[in-house]
C-alpha cells in the first residue's frame, strides 16, 4: 500500500471516539423520533428527549434534545446557563427543514454529542480557550481542536457505517476486495493526493445521503455500486463533489498543525474497517 512517510511518523494509539452502547442506542432512538416528526407542524421550541452520557473525563451529563423551527441551520449544542461547567446543562437544538436525510440527522446528533463529551465545553471549560474558537474565522474554527475533534470523529463514524452497510449489501462475497481497495485509495488520497476512484467517490457521497431522494426507485439506482462495486469503473463519474471532501479539506487548509492527527485517525479507522470486512463471511 502506497502511504507517505508522514503516516509512519504520526501513527500512534490515536483511535476514533466511541460512545458507550447505551448512548449510541439512545442517539439512534432520538434520530428515529426526530425523523418521524420532521413534517409535523411544530411552530415553537419543542423538547423531544434526553440523552444521558459521560464526558470523556468520566463526569455524568445530560443533553436535552429540542426541535427549534426558527434555527437558521441544522443543529447546535450549548449549555444553559451559558459557560456552565455542569455537563447536565446541555441543550441540543435541531431544525427539521435542514435534516436532508436520516443519515445526515444522525451524524449531526453524533457531532453535537461529541462537543458535549468534550471536557473543554463543560468540566474543564476555560473562557480564554473558548475565545480562541471562533466560527466567524476559518482558521479559528476549522483549525481549532474543538471542531477538529467533532468533525474528524463524525467523518470516521460515517465512514465505518457506510462500509458496514455496503458489506451487508454485497451480492458476491468475492467483491469484498473492491471495498478493501477503496479504503487504500481513500487513505492515499488524503495522505498523498492520489486520484479518488469512482467507488471511493460513491462511498463518500453516500455517507450522509443528502442528495438521495426517498423514493424506492432512487434508492435502487443509488445502490447499484453498493451491490456491485466491481462495476464502478464502468459507470460515469458523478459530478457532485462529496460533501465530506469539502469538509475535511477545510481542516487540512486551516489546521496544518493538526492535520497529521487526522491522518492517524483515518489510518486507524481504515484498519478497523478492513478487519470488519475480512472477518465478515
Amino acid at each position: 500500500m502506497k502511504i507517505l512517510n508522514i503516516l509512519e511518523n504520526v501513527i500512534s494509539e490515536g483511535k476514533r471516539f466511541k460512545f458507550s452502547p447505551e448512548v449510541y442506542t439512545k442517539m439512534m432512538e432520538v434520530t428515529e423520533k426526530l425523523w418521524a416528526l420532521r413534517n409535523k407542524p411544530i411552530t415553537r421550541k419543542t423538547m423531544v428527549d434526553n440523552i444521558r452520557f459521560q464526558t470523556s473525563d468520566g463526569v455524568e451529563g445530560n443533553v436535552k434534545v429540542v426541535i427549534n423551527p426558527r434555527l437558521k441551520f441544522i443543529g447546535q449544542v450549548e449549555t444553559k446557563p451559558a459557560y456552565s461547567r455542569d455537563p447536565m446543562d446541555f441543550i441540543m437544538e435541531l431544525q427539521p427543514k435542514e435534516y436532508g436525510s436520516k443519515k445526515n440527522l444522525f451524524l449531526t446528533i453524533y457531532h453535537e454529542m461529541l462537543h458535549a463529551t468534550d471536557p473543554s465545553q463543560s468540566t474543564k471549560m476555560s473562557i480564554p480557550y473558548l475565545a480562541s474558537y471562533n466560527e466567524h474565522s476559518d482558521e479559528a474554527y476549522w483549525g481549532h481542536p474543538i471542531e477538529f475533534r467533532a468533525i474528524s470523529n463524525e467523518f470516521m463514524e460515517g465512514l465505518v457505517n457506510e462500509y458496514k452497510r455496503r458489506l451487508k449489501q454485497l451480492k458476491k462475497p468475492e467483491n469484498k476486495k473492491y471495498l478493501l481497495k477503496s479504503l487504500d485509495n481513500l487513505l492515499n488520497y488524503f495522505a498523498k493526493g492520489e486520484q479518488r476512484s469512482k467507488l471511493t467517490d460513491d462511498i463518500l457521497l453516500r455517507i450522509n445521503d443528502e442528495d438521495i431522494p426517498d423514493s424506492r426507485i432512487a434508492q435502487l439506482v443509488a445502490n447499484i455500486q453498493s451491490n456491485y462495486p466491481n462495476i464502478s469503473d464502468l459507470l460515469p463519474r458523478k459530478k457532485d463533489e462529496p460533501y465530506y471532501i469539502t469538509y475535511i479539506e477545510l481542516i487540512k487548509k486551516h489546521g496544518p498543525k493538526i492535520w497529521p492527527n487526522f491522518l492517524t485517525l483515518l489510518y486507524n479507522t481504515t484498519e478497523e474497517i478492513k478487519e470488519m470486512i475480512l472477518q465478515k463471511r
